[in-house]
């Protein structure tokens, strides 16, 4: 079976090194919400039942949360599953669609690229100073927000390409149907 422009993995089997970015994010972000869920577990654990808490997984659990965030965020993005406001009518032609579409991933290029930009002067900002608690270097953390904005940007330049490319993919009913019109 081939992929069609509807496919919500259609650029992965099209790429096959965009396909194993994408498998990439998706199983570091399995990952980090199977250890925030652990860290948390954790957290829990020695805080009511041992009465003596670890200082270090608090900490943890929201440096792996920040960088579950961007990963997911990523992920979704690279699948076209963000939540989103339909602006247009089953009636709405397949050209109107894809310029709806095509602008609001062009405002998601801009807003990640800046936070592209915004994230290296974070990490680099941050690159002497250190947690508290874990001793892990900020930029570490930090650094997922520059990881996430550049695949977030990718992924929109991307859709915006396919909204361009494939303008009336959202005109047969079953895609109709798919995304709840």
């Amino acid at each position: 079976m081939t992929a069609a422009p509807t496919d919500q993995d259609y650029l992965e089997k099209k790429s096959r090194i965009y396909g194993v970015v994408v498998f990439i994010e998706r199983v570091l972000s399995m990952w980090l919400l199977t250890a925030l869920l652990v860290l948390i577990g954790i957290q829990v654990f020695t805080r009511y039942v041992l009465n003596s808490p670890f200082v270090w997984t608090e900490e943890l659990a929201r440096f792996v949360l920040i960088w579950f965030a961007f990963m997911s965020a990523a992920f979704v993005m690279a699948r076209r599953r963000h939540i989103t406001v339909l602006l247009y009518s089953a009636r709405s032609s397949g050209r109107v669609i894809a310029a709806i579409d095509a602008f609001a991933y062009f405002v998601v290029l801009v807003v990640s690229a800046v936070l592209t930009y915004g994230g290296w002067d974070l990490v680099r900002a941050t690159g002497r100073l250190h947690a508290p608690a874990t001793d892990l270097p900020l930029s570490l953390v930090y650094a997922a927000l520059l990881v996430g904005s550049v695949l977030m940007t990718v992924h929109a330049a991307f859709n915006i390409y396919l909204a361009a490319r494939y303008p009336g993919r959202y005109q047969e009913q079953d895609d109709i149907e798919k995304i709840g019109l």
